[in-house]
């Protein structure tokens, strides 16, 4: 199984703004080193997140990026000299596992990604789950978290 790492600090980034965002789902962006090539799981440590408001017609269990906040946190993410290296959103209700809407939320261009899942499901006990997303499937990945 490939493995994916997260800095201490942008694990608990990530689960404060999935929390903040209920009982609606959370999405964002993942910033970090590494590579992300097509056909090839990410080798990649995440060290930033960067939430963008959910305008999807069903927040409770859909997302959909915010055009205007989606462009912001792109421009100041190549700003701060970042990498986009995957993006994220929250389950609130559900178990950390791909749906249907998650792969049709996807941009056609995003194919080829690292992806994660949050599940709050037990909301004091958040579930983290990367993925790889590609040809129409998720694959999944370790996470691995290390102290800086």
């Amino acid at each position: 199984m490939n493995e994916v790492t997260i800095t201490s600090h942008a694990y608990q980034s990530l689960i404060e703004i999935c929390l903040r965002a209920l009982p609606e789902e959370a999405c964002g962006i993942l910033t970090g080193t590494g590579t992300i090539r097509r056909a090839q799981p990410p080798n990649v440590t995440v060290t930033g997140i960067q939430a963008i408001r959910n305008r999807s017609q069903q927040p409770h269990n859909r997302f959909a990026f915010d055009p205007k906040e989606w462009i912001q946190a792109y421009y100041s993410m190549q700003k701060n000299r970042q990498s986009l290296v995957g993006y994220f959103h929250s389950h609130p209700s559900t178990m950390p596992i791909p749906s249907t809407a998650d792969w049709n939320g996807l941009h056609a261009a995003a194919h080829g990604i690292n992806y994660w899942i949050v599940s709050l499901q037990q909301a004091d006990k958040p579930l983290i789950q990367p993925y790889w997303a590609e040809n129409g499937r998720f694959t999944p990945l370790m996470l691995t978290k290390i102290s800086i």
